[in-house]
């Protein structure tokens, strides 16, 4: 793996979540597990910083040793207590839209709400590699494999574990090994 690369966890913040607290567990579980295995493979944990699968993706790479970064909006110390590098936005709605989506080599969503969905088309159009977590919403599976716009910026790629999406991320092949430059995948 290259070194410093850093992957973004986007999801439902914690007004977001699912109510069946079943689908609740999970998805803070995914998120856990991502931030976790994303800081063990030594990459950094780039979030929105605040609730939610945010705090569990910043809480999974904190358990492991790893560095978090998040990107609350505009107010010091609003990320949540696993961040440890906080970058502040002159907005609050959307500041991971404008202030930390440039910064992510792959971002690996776990479908959401309407904010997720506005950080997947952008993420989209800024050329970003985009794995969709498989399985949490029947309107995200079904985008999988597919691009968002006749513009073909990037193949949306789909996941069925936290493993298989952070290889994805890493562009590693079935053994873990990353693939040269020539046969990297998008």
């Amino acid at each position: 793996m290259e070194k410093n690369m850093q992957i973004g966890i986007m999801g439902p913040d914690s007004g977001e979540l699912p109510k069946d607290k079943r689908k609740r567990r999970y998805v803070l579980a995914t998120a856990e597990t991502l931030g976790s295995i994303i800081a063990s493979r030594g990459a950094v944990v780039f979030t929105g910083g605040t609730g939610g699968v945010m705090e569990y993706a910043s809480k999974g790479a904190k358990a492991s040793g790893g560095i978090t970064v998040g990107v609350p909006g505009r107010e010091r110390g609003a990320s949540n207590k696993y961040v440890d590098v906080e970058i502040l936005t002159d907005i609050d709605v959307g500041s991971f839209i404008f202030g930390g989506m440039h910064g992510c080599d792959a971002i690996i969503f776990i479908p959401g709400g309407a904010g997720t969905l506005a950080e997947l088309c952008i993420a989209y159009r800024l050329g970003k590699k985009c794995i969709i977590m498989k399985g949490f919403d029947r309107w995200y599976d079904s985008r999988i494999n597919r691009y968002i716009d006749d513009g073909k910026k990037v193949k949306l790629l789909g996941a069925a574990s936290p493993e298989e999406a952070i290889s994805l991320a890493l562009d590693e092949g079935k053994h873990g090994q990353r693939l040269s430059r020539s046969t990297k995948h998008i």
